[in-house]
């Protein structure tokens, strides 16, 4: 099976052969600032079986810390695969197009999460945009 990814611009494309055990979510600090969300979900996968198809010149690397670094396509922005070791590829979970069938399997750095990764007892949930507005 394949599954393939973009950036949101569709500069960058890219290829994952096989299946996948599981999505890894960090809730480092370092990761909700990358994000700006609860953090980064990653999907980790081997390097022989994942392949850019387009745009790899649209990459750029910050080197934030001597441990942290993060890729991004230099036109919209968006978080792309790091290729930080020889054996596997770390890439953000939601730059996938296609379902991946499988769920978050391991929580890391969950006692850096930030106090407000919760549900308000009134939380709403909308399945469309349309619900907010109006």
């Amino acid at each position: 099976m394949r599954r393939k990814g973009s950036c949101l611009c569709g500069a960058l494309r890219y290829e994952i052969e096989g299946n996948v055990d599981g999505v890894w979510m960090c809730h480092c600090s370092n990761c909700r600032k990358a994000s700006g969300g609860t953090g980064n979900a990653i999907v980790i996968v081997p390097r022989d079986r994942f392949r850019w198809l387009s745009g790899e010149d649209h990459r750029v690397t910050y080197a934030l810390r001597p441990t942290y670094t993060i890729t991004r396509c230099k036109t919209c922005g968006t978080p792309l695969p790091a290729e930080e070791d020889e054996h596997n590829i770390y890439l953000t979970a939601g730059t996938l197009d296609d379902a991946l069938g499988v769920g978050i399997k391991n929580h890391i750095f969950y006692g850096s999460k930030a106090d407000w990764e919760k549900d308000a007892d009134d939380a709403h949930y909308f399945e469309e945009r349309s619900a907010l507005s109006g």
